[in-house]
């Protein structure tokens, strides 16, 4: 057994590990719900914000002495606050570390097996960077879809908290009501932002919080229009109710332009995708034809020429898909 094998053995050793943690985490903490509450509070106020930090941190050491030692070591590991936001859209028992541990061994196992079944080496380091990139990938997917139904909640919530305030509840009642009433995705991030507030977070520096955490232009525009009524006065649940009209009529608008435009996005993928498959394809069933793209200077120049202009041709196609809301 030869220095590959091993390395793509311990690779794979480790990948396999990692997810055999993931799938027991989520299995003890489905188990306990009230575990699963707290452990998710605090993964939301680690993610956190720009604001508060000192009084989010002593509160999550408090709250630390009352979980398990795994819990408290995988909660103060190290974390970068924009991938730790991304992770808590998969809703998956995963942390920073675990996250990068998982990339890191996919990305191996993709290189060594590449160097072990691939004939070229640049070959191989290209399947290792594509296996890298899934899990990013799959993030960002995950991240479109949890800020498409986020937006398709937030009028039912300002709904829920204009009535909420016009039958006497104050701003941080009628905020927890659309916490404890709503379904995710909603729900976490308005308890994120009642929890900020309890901890004594003034409310802009917790609805700026929220803002960071969900980059939407409708709720930027929810919590300005609120945050100015608390200084100046006025008929807040009116003001709600017309921001939520607008929402509404916002998203049919962006279903009519989808539809619309459903044709043109379709074939962008398919003049995209053809060369690059079909690449692949005489890749591997007549690799001495194909091989001339880098094995001569014209051929390496054909190559570079069709990347540019397949670059060129996706970044026009996008434009004229592409309508500005």
């Amino acid at each position: 057994m030869n220095l590959l094998d091993i390395l793509l053995m311990a690779t794979v050793f480790l990948f396999v590990f990692c997810l055999v943690m993931v799938f027991y985490l989520g299995w003890t903490e489905s188990k306990l719900a009230e575990k699963q509450a707290i452990k998710k509070r605090l993964l939301y106020i680690s993610a956190g914000g720009k604001h508060g930090q000192d009084k989010i941190k002593n509160y999550r050491d408090k709250v630390l002495r009352d979980v398990g030692g795994f819990e408290q070591l995988a909660l103060k590991m190290p974390r970068i606050s924009k991938l730790d936001r991304m992770l808590l859209k998969t809703t998956l028992p995963l942390n920073t570390t675990t996250f990068l541990v998982l990339t890191v061994a996919l990305g191996l196992i993709g290189l060594f097996l590449g160097l072990k079944l691939l004939p070229h080496f640049l070959m191989a380091i290209l399947a290792g960077l594509i296996l890298a990139a899934l899990p990013f990938g799959y993030l960002k997917l995950a991240e479109y879809s949890y800020y498409a139904k986020f937006q398709e909640q937030l009028p039912e919530a300002l709904d829920l908290l204009a009535r909420a305030l016009r039958s006497g509840h104050a701003l941080t009642s009628g905020l927890d009501m659309v916490a404890s009433e709503m379904l995710e995705p909603i729900k976490s991030e308005f308890g994120a932002t009642v929890d900020e507030i309890n901890l004594g977070l003034t409310f802009q520096d917790a609805f700026e919080n929220l803002c960071e955490r969900v980059p939407s232009t409708d709720l930027r525009f929810f919590a300005i229009s609120l945050l100015i009524q608390r200084e100046t006065g006025g008929n807040v649940a009116e003001i709600l109710d017309n921001i939520s009209r607008l929402i509404r009529e916002r998203i049919q608008f962006r279903r009519q332009v989808k539809a619309l435009t459903a044709e043109g996005r379709l074939s962008a993928m398919v003049l995209v995708g053809l060369p690059i498959v079909l690449f692949i394809y005489i890749y591997f069933v007549n690799h001495d034809y194909i091989a001339l793209l880098w094995q001569e200077q014209i051929g390496q120049y054909m190559l570079l020429g069709a990347v540019v202009l397949q670059i060129i041709g996706a970044f026009v196609i996008r434009r004229i898909v592409d309508v500005e809301l």
